[in-house]
């Protein structure tokens, strides 16, 4: 709450160099669902990230839960047409939970579990500091953005709990891990009708089988209000998912939930 209290001050006092459309500046700030799934593997053993109902054998489970987080951005559009204009972002991803039986022989984060564990309790924190930059097109109709970015994952994950063949209790995995996920990015946003809008993005990167996926659609209502700022209201949907490898190990982690969201336009 601290990272988010210090980045709406930081977009207060960006916002206030806009004026006389020299520089256009939007806000936003709201809170999403964020409902978990995926799974880490090695081979025949899996461990998924939400809970499971039933598993047996080399299936496990971190058993954390659907959690609802906060986010905040900024946009900076200007006029100068060979410059790219400016989107940053970040995102909470906080959750916590709790496990009956973790299976071994499987890698999270960087620990390696080489024996299953059981009545572990787990949690795992992600901060999203992403940066776009893009081009604006604006036809009658819609306005187009397309460019690329990077939205750069710094991770906690923790498990606790205890071998199932001694009953010792331990932190098994307690460490920090970044991802760096690159990726192309396209945005369309519709003329108003009444005050109402239809948008969407896709932010999309593939390398072999390691891949990066983010798609979002909302509704989004303009208040008409006299002066210079334009405040609106977002409601929409967003699902994101990254897969990749390392070693022995492959990794699907995925994020999907509405979201309801408060800006302005300066």
């Amino acid at each position: 709450m601290k990272k988010i209290s210090i980045a709406a001050l930081l977009i207060a006092g960006i916002a206030s160099f806009a004026s006389a459309d020299l520089i256009s500046v939007s806000v936003g700030a709201g809170y999403e669902q964020q409902k978990i799934s995926g799974y880490a593997k090695n081979g025949d053993t899996i461990n998924y990230f939400g809970k499971i109902n039933n598993y047996g054998g080399n299936i496990g489970y971190l058993g954390l839960k659907d959690k609802n987080n906060p986010y905040v951005w900024v946009k900076f559009i200007h006029p100068i047409p060979v410059l790219p204009n400016v989107k940053l972002q970040y995102t909470k991803y906080d959750t916590d939970g709790y496990s009956k039986y973790i299976a071994g022989n499987v890698k999270i984060g960087k620990v390696y579990i080489n024996s299953a564990i059981t009545d572990a309790t787990t949690s795992q924190t992600i901060n999203s500091y992403d940066a776009t930059l893009f081009y604006e097109f604006k036809p009658v109709f819609a306005d187009f953005e397309v460019g690329a970015g990077v939205d750069v994952w710094q991770g906690h994950t923790k498990v606790y709990g205890a071998e199932q063949n001694t009953g010792v209790k331990k932190y098994w995995v307690d460490s920090d891990w970044t991802v760096i996920l690159p990726y192309v990015y396209g945005n369309v946003e519709t003329m108003q009708f009444y005050g109402v809008s239809a948008l969407g993005y896709v932010k999309w990167a593939k390398a072999g089988d390691n891949h990066h996926y983010e798609y979002l659609g909302a509704l989004k209502y303009t208040i008409d209000v006299p002066g210079p700022i334009n405040p609106f209201v977002k409601l929409g949907y967003k699902y994101k998912e990254v897969y990749g490898t390392d070693g022995d190990t492959t990794t699907k982690l995925q994020y999907k939930g509405a979201f309801l969201e408060l800006g302005a336009k300066f």
